[in-house]
């Protein structure tokens, strides 16, 4: 005899992850003249700060591209 599947339908919620000891937002900031990239910080001051110092070192560098990570939860509401 085969395997017996059941599927449900269940309604889901996705939102930042709540609890208080979930990392915060993190930012990063990469060039994107030679790929070299901030530290990763949840104060993105620091990360713009890192670009401002990296474009005044390398005045050509003037393209950036952003990574944000951002911590989600679901939760099953039925």
């Amino acid at each position: 005899m085969g395997a017996h599947t059941v599927i449900r339908f269940a309604r889901w919620a996705i939102g930042p992850e709540p609890a208080p000891e979930a990392p915060r937002v993190v930012h990063e900031l990469e060039c994107t003249t030679c790929n070299a990239t901030s530290a990763a910080a949840e104060d993105f001051e620091e990360a713009r700060n890192w670009a401002f110092r990296h474009s005044g070192r390398n005045p050509s560098h003037t393209g950036y591209r952003e990574t944000v990570t951002r911590f989600w939860r679901a939760t099953l509401l039925d």
